[in-house]
């Protein structure tokens, strides 16, 4: 059975190819918001642009489910990611779901409801060109949180990877002092034993001396006593 900390990398897998495949989806668009958003001397791109989003909108529907289950995998790696956070790190991950959400309601409030209003043709208070352009600006916006969501993610796989070259460091650095207490350990009790063989040799060799020193002192004291009597016996 898999352990959660095996789970946790699908879910970032989720988050970021869901997200990437967003911001593939808005740079699809770029070059027609490009040239309604940022450049104003074309005057037909008002109406490329248009007929681009019309013809988005007319797609079949597998197309815009698509793209709802791509925004839906992103969820769920988030909600894996978040099941069990990691207490340092659990900030990056409400903040990595609170932007991709902003997309999502950006998407759902603004682009979407754009796409529909150029099939309808009905753009509410404003013009068509007004509201391409409040689109073209709305996908701005979900590039930037888009990229947060990105940026977050890769902070905390730095920030994990980084805590674990500390931790790896530290039980290194423990590890050898560790080797060399014991080392040092084992020397000390080397010298202690091998003294305490010293200890108990030099009390027998003492003993010897002794016992030599008596042998010779009683040798000495016999050979004294027996010239006494030859003395005594040469006088008589």
């Amino acid at each position: 059975m898999m352990a959660y900390k095996d789970i946790v990398p699908i879910g970032t897998s989720l988050i970021i190819g869901s997200t990437c495949f967003g911001l593939g989806i808005i740079y699809g668009n770029w070059p027609y918001d490009l040239n309604t958003l940022w450049i104003h001397d074309i005057p037909e791109a008002f109406d490329a642009s248009l007929r681009h989003y019309q013809q988005w909108g007319n797609s079949p529907m597998y197309v815009h489910y698509t793209l709802h289950a791509v925004g839906l995998l992103g969820l769920i790696g988030h909600f894996i990611k978040l099941y069990k956070p990691d207490e340092d790190a659990k900030y990056f991950e409400y903040g990595s779901l609170g932007l991709f959400m902003v997309g999502v309601v950006i998407y759902l409030t603004n682009l979407r409801t754009g796409v529909n209003s150029c099939l309808v043709g009905q753009w509410g208070d404003v013009d068509y060109q007004t509201g391409i352009n409040v689109m073209a600006a709305s996908q701005v916006m979900i590039i930037f949180v888009l990229l947060g969501v990105l940026l977050l993610q890769g902070g905390l796989y730095y920030a994990q990877w980084y805590d674990n070259k500390l931790k790896e460091e530290f039980y290194r650095q423990e590890a050898k002092e560790a080797a060399l207490a014991a080392e040092s350990q084992a020397q000390q009790e080397h010298d202690i034993a091998t003294k305490g063989k010293k200890d108990k040799a030099q009390p027998q060799g003492e003993v010897i001396e002794e016992v030599t020193s008596a042998t010779t002192t009683t040798g000495a004291a016999s050979a004294t006593k027996g010239q006494k009597k030859t003395t005594k016996k040469r006088k008589s």
